[in-house]
Protein backbone atom coordinates (compact mmCIF):
# COMPACT_ATOMS: atom_id res chain seq x y z
CA UNK A 1 0.00 0.00 0.00
CA UNK A 2 1.19 3.04 -0.68
CA UNK A 3 2.24 5.80 1.85
CA UNK A 4 0.12 8.61 2.89
CA UNK A 5 2.38 11.51 1.68
CA UNK A 6 2.62 9.44 -1.70
CA UNK A 7 -1.62 9.20 -1.76
CA UNK A 8 -1.92 12.97 -1.37
CA UNK A 9 0.78 13.91 -4.15
CA UNK A 10 -1.58 11.64 -6.37
CA UNK A 11 -4.52 13.40 -5.18
CA UNK A 12 -2.98 17.03 -5.96
CA UNK A 13 -2.22 15.84 -9.35
CA UNK A 14 -5.53 14.21 -10.48
CA UNK A 15 -7.24 17.21 -8.83
CA UNK A 16 -4.99 19.22 -11.47
CA UNK A 17 -5.93 17.25 -13.93
CA UNK A 18 -9.32 17.32 -13.27
CA UNK A 19 -9.37 21.17 -13.90
CA UNK A 20 -7.91 21.23 -16.61
CA UNK A 21 -10.24 18.75 -18.41
CA UNK A 22 -13.25 20.89 -17.03
CA UNK A 23 -11.67 24.15 -18.79
CA UNK A 24 -11.37 22.06 -21.91
CA UNK A 25 -15.07 21.23 -21.75
CA UNK A 26 -16.19 24.73 -21.30
CA UNK A 27 -13.90 26.04 -24.12
CA UNK A 28 -15.28 23.54 -26.70
CA UNK A 29 -18.86 24.27 -25.23
CA UNK A 30 -18.72 27.67 -26.26
CA UNK A 31 -17.03 27.29 -29.39
CA UNK A 32 -19.92 24.83 -30.06
CA UNK A 33 -22.23 26.94 -29.40
CA UNK A 34 -21.13 30.36 -31.25
CA UNK A 35 -20.53 28.08 -34.88
CA UNK A 36 -24.01 26.42 -34.11
CA UNK A 37 -25.76 30.09 -35.85
CA UNK A 38 -23.09 29.69 -38.52
CA UNK A 39 -24.38 26.22 -39.41
CA UNK A 40 -28.16 26.92 -39.54
CA UNK A 41 -27.65 30.26 -41.52
CA UNK A 42 -25.63 28.36 -43.76
CA UNK A 43 -28.03 24.94 -43.95
CA UNK A 44 -30.72 27.72 -44.61
CA UNK A 45 -28.93 28.78 -47.18
CA UNK A 46 -27.39 26.04 -49.08
CA UNK A 47 -30.80 24.31 -49.65
CA UNK A 48 -32.31 26.86 -50.85
CA UNK A 49 -29.63 27.40 -53.58
CA UNK A 50 -29.53 23.97 -54.45
CA UNK A 51 -33.54 24.16 -54.68
CA UNK A 52 -33.03 26.81 -57.32
CA UNK A 53 -29.93 24.58 -58.89
CA UNK A 54 -32.28 21.85 -59.34
CA UNK A 55 -35.09 23.87 -60.32
CA UNK A 56 -33.02 25.29 -63.28
CA UNK A 57 -31.45 21.53 -64.30
CA UNK A 58 -34.80 19.76 -63.86
CA UNK A 59 -36.21 22.51 -66.60
CA UNK A 60 -35.68 22.40 -69.88
CA UNK A 61 -33.74 25.54 -70.49
CA UNK A 62 -30.95 23.65 -71.98
CA UNK A 63 -28.53 24.86 -69.33
CA UNK A 64 -24.56 24.04 -70.74
CA UNK A 65 -21.50 24.05 -68.25
CA UNK A 66 -18.18 22.24 -67.87
CA UNK A 67 -18.68 21.11 -64.54
CA UNK A 68 -22.10 19.33 -65.00
CA UNK A 69 -20.00 17.29 -67.51
CA UNK A 70 -19.10 13.52 -66.19
CA UNK A 71 -15.71 12.88 -67.25
CA UNK A 72 -14.56 9.27 -68.45
CA UNK A 73 -11.46 9.19 -66.70
CA UNK A 74 -12.42 9.32 -63.59
CA UNK A 75 -9.17 10.17 -62.00
CA UNK A 76 -10.24 12.02 -58.71
CA UNK A 77 -9.36 14.02 -56.11
CA UNK A 78 -10.40 13.38 -51.53
CA UNK A 79 -10.40 16.25 -49.68
CA UNK A 80 -9.98 14.80 -45.80
CA UNK A 81 -11.02 17.27 -43.46
CA UNK A 82 -9.34 16.46 -39.63
CA UNK A 83 -8.91 18.42 -36.60
CA UNK A 84 -5.82 20.46 -35.51
CA UNK A 85 -5.84 19.44 -32.07
CA UNK A 86 -6.02 16.17 -30.63
CA UNK A 87 -7.65 15.36 -26.83
CA UNK A 88 -11.17 14.71 -28.47
CA UNK A 89 -11.79 11.24 -28.34
CA UNK A 90 -12.29 9.22 -31.70
CA UNK A 91 -13.06 11.97 -33.85
CA UNK A 92 -9.89 12.35 -35.63
CA UNK A 93 -8.93 8.50 -35.50
CA UNK A 94 -12.58 7.41 -37.21
CA UNK A 95 -13.21 9.83 -39.88
CA UNK A 96 -8.75 9.43 -40.79
CA UNK A 97 -9.49 5.59 -41.06
CA UNK A 98 -12.11 6.65 -43.27
CA UNK A 99 -10.40 8.56 -45.37
CA UNK A 100 -7.26 6.47 -45.95
CA UNK A 101 -9.64 3.78 -46.98
CA UNK A 102 -11.18 5.77 -50.11
CA UNK A 103 -7.54 6.39 -50.94
CA UNK A 104 -6.50 2.94 -50.93
CA UNK A 105 -9.39 2.11 -53.24
CA UNK A 106 -8.71 4.83 -55.47
CA UNK A 107 -4.69 4.26 -56.82
CA UNK A 108 -3.39 7.05 -57.86
CA UNK A 109 -6.13 9.41 -56.44
CA UNK A 110 -5.09 13.18 -55.46
CA UNK A 111 -4.98 13.71 -51.44
CA UNK A 112 -5.82 17.39 -50.11
CA UNK A 113 -5.71 17.45 -46.43
CA UNK A 114 -7.53 19.98 -43.93
CA UNK A 115 -5.73 20.36 -40.05
CA UNK A 116 -2.51 18.84 -38.80
CA UNK A 117 -3.52 15.29 -37.53
CA UNK A 118 -4.96 14.58 -40.89
CA UNK A 119 -0.98 15.72 -42.44
CA UNK A 120 0.85 13.61 -39.77
CA UNK A 121 -1.78 10.75 -40.01
CA UNK A 122 -1.32 10.02 -44.20
CA UNK A 123 2.95 10.64 -43.82
CA UNK A 124 2.89 7.92 -40.81
CA UNK A 125 1.16 5.73 -44.00
CA UNK A 126 3.95 6.72 -46.28
CA UNK A 127 1.13 8.95 -48.43
CA UNK A 128 2.23 12.09 -49.21
CA UNK A 129 -0.80 14.65 -49.68
CA UNK A 130 -0.92 16.82 -52.42
CA UNK A 131 -1.23 19.77 -50.75
CA UNK A 132 -2.31 20.54 -46.91
CA UNK A 133 -4.53 23.87 -45.75
CA UNK A 134 -3.20 24.88 -42.77
CA UNK A 135 -5.11 27.33 -39.80
CA UNK A 136 -7.88 26.59 -41.47
CA UNK A 137 -10.12 23.84 -39.77
CA UNK A 138 -9.91 25.91 -36.29
CA UNK A 139 -11.70 29.25 -37.45
CA UNK A 140 -13.76 28.28 -40.72
CA UNK A 141 -14.67 31.62 -41.72
CA UNK A 142 -16.19 32.28 -45.53
CA UNK A 143 -13.05 33.79 -46.53
CA UNK A 144 -11.05 30.64 -45.68
CA UNK A 145 -14.23 28.58 -47.29
CA UNK A 146 -13.52 30.36 -50.48
CA UNK A 147 -9.74 30.18 -50.76
CA UNK A 148 -10.54 26.60 -50.45
CA UNK A 149 -13.44 26.37 -53.25
CA UNK A 150 -11.34 28.20 -55.38
CA UNK A 151 -8.39 25.86 -55.13
CA UNK A 152 -10.78 23.04 -55.50
CA UNK A 153 -12.31 24.45 -59.04
CA UNK A 154 -8.96 25.73 -60.50
CA UNK A 155 -7.73 21.85 -60.10
CA UNK A 156 -11.23 21.08 -61.69
CA UNK A 157 -11.38 23.73 -64.70
CA UNK A 158 -7.59 22.65 -65.66
CA UNK A 159 -8.21 19.06 -65.84
CA UNK A 160 -5.83 18.38 -63.35
CA UNK A 161 -8.80 15.47 -61.88
CA UNK A 162 -12.48 14.54 -63.22
CA UNK A 163 -14.13 14.39 -59.22
CA UNK A 164 -13.65 15.98 -56.09
CA UNK A 165 -14.81 14.96 -53.06
CA UNK A 166 -14.88 15.52 -49.66
CA UNK A 167 -14.58 13.71 -46.48
CA UNK A 168 -15.56 14.84 -43.05
CA UNK A 169 -17.55 14.27 -40.35
CA UNK A 170 -21.20 15.13 -40.39
CA UNK A 171 -23.23 17.59 -37.90
CA UNK A 172 -27.13 16.60 -38.76
CA UNK A 173 -29.48 13.56 -39.59
CA UNK A 174 -28.98 9.92 -39.40
CA UNK A 175 -24.74 10.24 -39.92
CA UNK A 176 -24.62 12.70 -37.03
CA UNK A 177 -20.66 12.32 -35.70
CA UNK A 178 -20.05 9.87 -38.18
CA UNK A 179 -17.56 10.19 -41.49
CA UNK A 180 -19.37 10.82 -44.53
CA UNK A 181 -18.57 12.41 -48.35
CA UNK A 182 -19.77 15.22 -49.78
CA UNK A 183 -19.88 15.07 -53.71
CA UNK A 184 -18.26 18.83 -54.77
CA UNK A 185 -17.86 18.67 -58.67
CA UNK A 186 -18.75 17.20 -61.21
CA UNK A 187 -22.27 18.38 -60.41
CA UNK A 188 -24.92 15.78 -61.21
CA UNK A 189 -28.45 16.00 -60.99
CA UNK A 190 -28.58 12.77 -58.52
CA UNK A 191 -26.48 14.82 -56.13
CA UNK A 192 -30.08 16.97 -55.59
CA UNK A 193 -32.33 14.31 -54.54
CA UNK A 194 -32.51 14.93 -51.47
CA UNK A 195 -33.95 17.88 -52.45
CA UNK A 196 -38.05 17.31 -52.09
CA UNK A 197 -39.50 20.55 -52.33
CA UNK A 198 -37.82 21.73 -56.12
CA UNK A 199 -40.68 21.70 -58.93
CA UNK A 200 -40.37 21.35 -62.27
CA UNK A 201 -40.76 25.15 -63.65
CA UNK A 202 -40.71 25.35 -67.17
CA UNK A 203 -42.90 28.75 -67.40
CA UNK A 204 -39.88 30.58 -65.62
CA UNK A 205 -38.67 33.20 -66.74
CA UNK A 206 -34.86 34.03 -65.66
CA UNK A 207 -33.09 37.23 -66.14
CA UNK A 208 -31.31 37.88 -68.08
CA UNK A 209 -31.42 34.06 -68.81
CA UNK A 210 -31.20 30.67 -66.54
CA UNK A 211 -28.07 30.34 -68.09
CA UNK A 212 -26.45 33.36 -66.78
CA UNK A 213 -28.12 32.62 -63.36
CA UNK A 214 -26.82 29.68 -63.32
CA UNK A 215 -22.90 30.59 -64.00
CA UNK A 216 -23.47 33.35 -61.23
CA UNK A 217 -24.63 30.79 -58.62
CA UNK A 218 -22.20 28.25 -59.50
CA UNK A 219 -19.37 29.92 -57.60
CA UNK A 220 -21.56 30.35 -54.33
CA UNK A 221 -22.79 26.82 -54.90
CA UNK A 222 -19.11 25.64 -54.49
CA UNK A 223 -18.51 28.16 -51.43
CA UNK A 224 -21.38 26.77 -49.55
CA UNK A 225 -20.53 23.47 -49.67
CA UNK A 226 -16.65 23.57 -48.63
CA UNK A 227 -18.35 26.30 -45.53
CA UNK A 228 -20.61 23.96 -44.83
CA UNK A 229 -18.19 20.83 -44.55
CA UNK A 230 -15.85 23.15 -42.32
CA UNK A 231 -18.40 24.62 -40.07
CA UNK A 232 -19.94 20.75 -39.15
CA UNK A 233 -16.60 19.44 -39.55
CA UNK A 234 -15.60 22.40 -36.60
CA UNK A 235 -18.96 21.78 -34.74
CA UNK A 236 -18.06 17.98 -34.66
CA UNK A 237 -14.74 17.88 -33.12
CA UNK A 238 -15.44 20.33 -30.18
CA UNK A 239 -18.76 18.16 -29.72
CA UNK A 240 -16.15 15.02 -29.65
CA UNK A 241 -13.83 17.30 -27.42
CA UNK A 242 -16.48 18.23 -25.07
CA UNK A 243 -17.74 14.54 -24.12
CA UNK A 244 -14.52 13.14 -24.22
CA UNK A 245 -13.26 16.30 -21.60
CA UNK A 246 -16.65 15.58 -19.61
CA UNK A 247 -15.91 12.12 -19.09
CA UNK A 248 -12.33 13.04 -18.57
CA UNK A 249 -13.19 15.21 -15.76
CA UNK A 250 -15.81 12.67 -14.32
CA UNK A 251 -13.45 9.94 -13.97
CA UNK A 252 -11.00 12.21 -12.28
CA UNK A 253 -13.57 12.78 -9.88
CA UNK A 254 -14.38 9.24 -9.38
CA UNK A 255 -10.01 8.19 -8.75
CA UNK A 256 -9.84 11.45 -6.46
CA UNK A 257 -12.82 9.84 -4.31
CA UNK A 258 -11.17 6.31 -4.71
CA UNK A 259 -7.38 7.68 -3.83
CA UNK A 260 -9.21 9.52 -0.32
CA UNK A 261 -10.76 6.29 0.71
CA UNK A 262 -7.32 4.68 0.24
CA UNK A 263 -5.81 7.96 1.74
CA UNK A 264 -7.96 7.59 5.07
CA UNK A 265 -7.39 3.84 4.99
CA UNK A 266 -3.40 4.53 5.44
CA UNK A 267 -3.59 6.68 7.56
CA UNK A 268 -6.13 4.81 9.86
CA UNK A 269 -3.60 1.68 8.99
CA UNK A 270 -0.27 3.93 10.24
CA UNK A 271 -2.17 5.19 13.39
CA UNK A 272 -2.52 1.49 14.21
CA UNK A 273 0.59 0.52 13.77
CA UNK A 274 1.96 3.55 16.24
CA UNK A 275 -0.54 2.52 18.53
CA UNK A 276 0.46 -1.06 18.63
CA UNK A 277 4.21 -0.09 18.29
CA UNK A 278 3.61 2.07 21.34
CA UNK A 279 1.64 -0.86 23.17
CA UNK A 280 4.09 -2.82 22.44
CA UNK A 281 7.23 -0.73 24.27
CA UNK A 282 4.97 0.13 26.91
CA UNK A 283 4.08 -3.83 27.63
CA UNK A 284 8.06 -4.64 27.03
CA UNK A 285 8.99 -1.98 29.83
CA UNK A 286 6.28 -2.99 32.29
CA UNK A 287 7.73 -6.56 31.99
CA UNK A 288 11.17 -6.09 31.77
CA UNK A 289 13.12 -7.54 35.01
CA UNK A 290 15.85 -4.68 35.79
CA UNK A 291 16.86 -6.76 39.35
CA UNK A 292 20.05 -7.92 36.96
CA UNK A 293 21.46 -4.07 37.14
CA UNK A 294 21.22 -3.49 40.87
CA UNK A 295 18.52 -2.60 43.66
CA UNK A 296 18.33 1.00 43.27
CA UNK A 297 17.02 2.21 39.48
CA UNK A 298 18.97 5.43 40.57
CA UNK A 299 22.65 4.32 39.65
CA UNK A 300 21.05 4.17 35.93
Amino acid sequence: MQKPNEIREHIATVLQTQKITHAMEMISSNRMKQVMHHIEYNRLYFTYIRRTMKEILSSSQGIIHPFLVERESKHRTFVVISGDKGFCGAYNTTVLNYGLKRVQENPGCNLIVMGHTAEAFFHSHKIVPNDCFHGIVQDPTLDSAREVANALTDLYENEQTDEITMIYTSFYGETKHQPVESHLYPLLLPDYDDIRDAEEMDDIMYHPSAQIVFNMMMPQYAVGIVFGVMVQAYASEHYARMTAMRSATTNAKDMVDGLRTQYNLARQSAITNELSEIADAAEILKSADFTMWGENYDEF
